[in-house]
C-alpha cells in the first residue's frame, strides 16, 4: 500500500511543480468591459447533476454580483480529462474544476479518508459533516498546493455495474476487469482485494471501454451511471453502496485572491448553493433513473453489504491510519448523527 501512495504522491507533485512555472503567467479570469468572466470545467455532460448544480451556481453568481461576474461553463470534458483540468487549475489556465476527493488526496493523504468503504451510513450523514466547520478545515488543506477549496459537492454513493454476471457477493467480482479512478491507489487496492483487475481510466473513456469490452465493469453513483448511459453497455447493476464520495470544487488560488472580498464571498456562497441544488437533484431523481435503466434492460440487484464491508473495510482503514493517523477518522466518527 505504501508503494501506491508514494507513486501517487510523486506523480501529482511532479505535475504540481511543473504547473508552478505557469502561475502568474496565464490566469484564466478575463475581463469583458466591466464584467469578470470565470471559466469552469467538469467531466460529466449537460444531463448530469453536476451541470444542474453549475447552472444554479452560475445564476447565483450573476444575481449576487448584479451581473458583474459570469461563470463560463465547459461540461463534458471539452477542456480535457479530470487530471488534466486539475493541472489547469493549478497552473492558472482554468479557474474552477470539481472532481472526486481522490484527485487531491495525493497532496494531503488525509483526504483518502473518503475512500474508506462504508464510512458513512447515508449521504445525509456525510452532508452534515462536510458542511460543518470541520469540512471547511478539510478544504483548507488544499491551499498550500495553489488551489482554494470552495465547497464539497456530490459524487454520491457508489455501486458496481458489469456486463458479465450478477454480483451478489465479493466472490462474484473475481476476475472482472473493472475501471477505477485514475491516480487513486486506494480504489486499486479495494478492487484488487475483491479479486478484480483494476483498470484506471478517465470518466470520458469509460463508455467506449465498456462498449468495446476492454473492461467488464465500472463503479459510480446511480446518477453518473444514468447520465453516462452506461446502462446501454452494462447488463447488471449491484447496489453495493460501498463508498460515499464527495466532489471538491477547487479554484486557482491566485485567481481567487485576485477577487475582492465581496467577490470571494459570492463565489463561496454560490458554490454552496450549487452543491445544495445538485444534491437535491440526485436525491429526487435516483428512483426515476433506476426505473428508466431497468426499462432499458438493466438488471438491478439488491445485495447484503456486510460481506463487502468485511472483505475490505478493516484493511483499508488500517492502511489509512498507518499512513495518515486517525485524527480525521475520529473527528468524523464524533460528528456522525
Amino acid at each position: 500500500m505504501r508503494k501506491f501512495y508514494k507513486a501517487a504522491v510523486l506523480g501529482i507533485m511532479t505535475a504540481f511543480m511543473a504547473g508552478l512555472l505557469f502561475v502568474g503567467q496565464s490566469q484564466a479570469i478575463t475581463k469583458s468591459g466591466n464584467k469578470t468572466i470565470i471559466r469552469v470545467g467538469n467531466e460529466t455532460g449537460k444531463t448530469d447533476s453536476q451541470f444542474i448544480g453549475l447552472q444554479v451556481m452560475a445564476a447565483e453568481v450573476k444575481k449576487l454580483s448584479k451581473g458583474s461576474m459570469e461563470l463560463q461553463l465547459n461540461p463534458g470534458s471539452v477542456l480535457g480529462s479530470g487530471p488534466a483540468m486539475v493541472d489547469m487549475v493549478k497552473n492558472g489556465t482554468l479557474d474552477i474544476y470539481m472532481g472526486g476527493a481522490g484527485f487531491f488526496a495525493a497532496w494531503d493523504g488525509r483526504l483518502f479518508v473518503f475512500d474508506i468503504p462504508y464510512l458513512f451510513s447515508s449521504a445525509e450523514q456525510a452532508h452534515a459533516i462536510l458542511d460543518s466547520d470541520f469540512g471547511a478545515e478539510m478544504l483548507s488543506t488544499l491551499e498550500p498546493f495553489g488551489v482554494k477549496g470552495l465547497a464539497f459537492w456530490e459524487n454520491g454513493v457508489r455501486n458496481i455495474t458489469n456486463s458479465v454476471r450478477p454480483i451478489k457477493t465479493p466472490d462474484d467480482v473475481k476476475g472482472l476487469k473493472l475501471r477505477v479512478m485514475p491516480a487513486n491507489p486506494v480504489h486499486v487496492k479495494i478492487w484488487t482485494m475483491m479479486g478484480a483487475k483494476p483498470e484506471p481510466l478517465t470518466f470520458s473513456a469509460i463508455y467506449d471501454a465498456l462498449k468495446n469490452k476492454t473492461v467488464d465493469g465500472q463503479e459510480h453513483p446511480i446518477s453518473a451511471i444514468y447520465s453516462g448511459k452506461f446502462y446501454e453497455v452494462q447488463k447488471y447493476m449491484s447496489l453495493t453502496r460501498h463508498i460515499y464520495g464527495p466532489l471538491i470544487m477547487i479554484m486557482n488560488k491566485a485567481s481567487f485572491d485576485s477577487l475582492t472580498k465581496e467577490q470571494q464571498d459570492i463565489m463561496i456562497t454560490a458554490s454552496k448553493a450549487g452543491a445544495a441544488a445538485q444534491r437535491k437533484f440526485i436525491k429526487d431523481n435516483e428512483a426515476k433513473f433506476s426505473a428508466e435503466m431497468q426499462k432499458a434492460g438493466m438488471e438491478i440487484i439488491e445485495v447484503d453489504p456486510a460481506p463487502f464491508r468485511n472483505k475490505v473495510r478493516p484493511t483499508i482503514e488500517k492502511d489509512y491510519i498507518k499512513q495518515n493517523g486517525n485524527a480525521w477518522l475520529k473527528k468524523i466518527e464524533s460528528l456522525k448523527k
